[in-house]
């Protein structure tokens, strides 16, 4: 149970990134701020996977 609530903490947190940093982006470069978005799931899903956290 602790790992699953981890799990989804770690993720929780990836997506608020996601989101500030895409919003930050969108500021400037205006909807393709929502690559940035993507950018920063896809490492953070790299890096999981690489680490072994992933849940699958």
């Amino acid at each position: 149970m602790r790992e699953r609530l981890t799990s989804l903490l770690d993720a929780l947190g990836l997506l608020l990134v996601a989101a500030g940093s895409g919003a930050a982006a969108g500021t400037v470069i205006g909807w393709a701020g929502l690559a940035v978005s993507g950018v920063v799931v896809l490492a953070g899903s790299a890096a999981a996977a690489r680490w072994g956290g992933g849940s699958g």
